[in-house]
């Protein structure tokens, strides 16, 4: 049995670079804290996803001793590469966007507070997917609790700028 094999996806850095500065209204706190060299997108080639599997992207954060394998990874975000490939751009997008609200950044109080008591706050958390946390997105216009269904037609968050996640 032989090792999973994954290709860097410039692809994905490239959108997660774009809801960043194109949607600071959704995504400029998370701009204050998070830079792209934190995040390694990868898209497995060496085979397809099984049939079941309902999801196109996950995140992962790397913290502790993780860290010892590239200090300045923080998030892995990761596929297949032929799901991933079947996707609209508007559908790529709205899965990196639902990636990006999943990463956790300080308040300005917490950063205070560590401040105070001489601590850094470590980068690499995650909100766990629940419907509350992720309420806007699900209620977005054009979104809803199907968003992710194949066949479902989505806006591109990067050009319609009403909808708010």
């Amino acid at each position: 049995m032989s090792c999973p094999m994954f290709d860097h996806s410039q692809e994905i850095k490239d959108i997660i670079q774009e809801l960043l500065d194109k949607r600071e209204d959704i995504f400029g706190e998370l701009k204050k804290h998070f830079w792209i060299e934190m995040v390694k997108c990868g898209l497995r080639v060496d085979k397809s996803a099984p049939g079941k599997q309902k999801w196109t992207l996950k995140i992962k954060g790397v913290r502790g001793p993780d860290t010892l394998l590239n200090q300045d990874i923080k998030y892995i975000i990761h596929g297949y590469k032929s799901t991933w490939d079947s996707c609209s751009p508007e559908r790529k997008i709205a899965h990196v966007a639902n990636m990006l609200i999943r990463i956790e950044y300080p308040t300005e109080d917490e950063l205070q507070d560590l401040a105070e008591k001489g601590e850094d706050y470590e980068m690499g958390k995650l909100r766990k997917p629940d419907i509350e946390d992720f309420r806007s997105f699900l209620i977005a216009p054009g979104f809803g609790l199907d968003w992710a269904s194949e066949g479902k037609i989505l806006p591109d968050l990067l050009v319609d700028k009403t909808i708010t996640i």
